[in-house]
């Protein structure tokens, strides 16, 4: 059975754990969290479940600390602008044979194909094409994958990633990380 404890953000299936897709990235060294502080961490939380509820017809925009207010128009923004139609939002998910997972944020139409796209509310940094890649392997599908920056004023930048090769260098980081897991002590 595959369980995802969302205040952990930890994925098992059977009872053994699973690397997520930012994880295997994390340990690899594709991202580099130093630079991140408590602030903008929490931010992309509130961010991910505001738009997720606002998906679902669940938010109560009243409730909204002020300062998230203009990400959400931001969402709104880009929805309203170029039609994506979300399918799902925030669905885990796992691949039976690699043995990792991970969820997307949202899971689309954009322009009639199939796109993976991943919110971020601050810079669209070189890896989140590998982190992208990571979760259309796990839908076994090829897609499109994007990410909308959702900025403090109101406003958004849309980038897509299309270099193929982002495949096989997610794979290579998976092969790595599951070599160490194996052969090395992770302290």
């Amino acid at each position: 059975m595959f369980l995802f404890d969302r205040e952990k953000h930890f994925y098992t299936l059977d009872g053994r754990e699973l690397p997520s897709v930012t994880g295997i990235l994390k340990a690899e060294g594709f991202i580099n969290t130093r630079f991140y502080d408590e602030w903008s961490r929490a931010r992309g939380e509130y961010v991910h479940t505001m738009t997720h509820l606002y998906d679902q017809g669940e938010l109560d925009e009243d409730t909204l600390d002020p300062q998230l207010v203009p990400y959400l128009e931001a969402w709104k923004k880009f929805l309203k602008e170029s039609s994506f139609q979300v399918i799902d939002s925030e669905i885990p998910l796992y691949h039976p044979q690699l043995l990792y997972a991970g969820t997307p944020d949202k899971v689309g139409l954009l322009n009639d194909q199939l796109t993976i796209l991943d919110n971020k509310s601050g810079t669209l940094e070189s890896w989140v094409s590998l982190q992208l890649a990571g979760y259309e392997i796990l839908k076994g599908s090829p897609h499109k994958r994007v990410a909308v920056r959702l900025k403090p004023d109101g406003t958004y930048n849309l980038k897509e990633f299309k270099d193929r090769q982002d495949r096989d260098i997610f794979l290579a980081a998976l092969a790595c990380y599951q070599w160490k897991k194996n052969n090395l002590r992770r302290t």
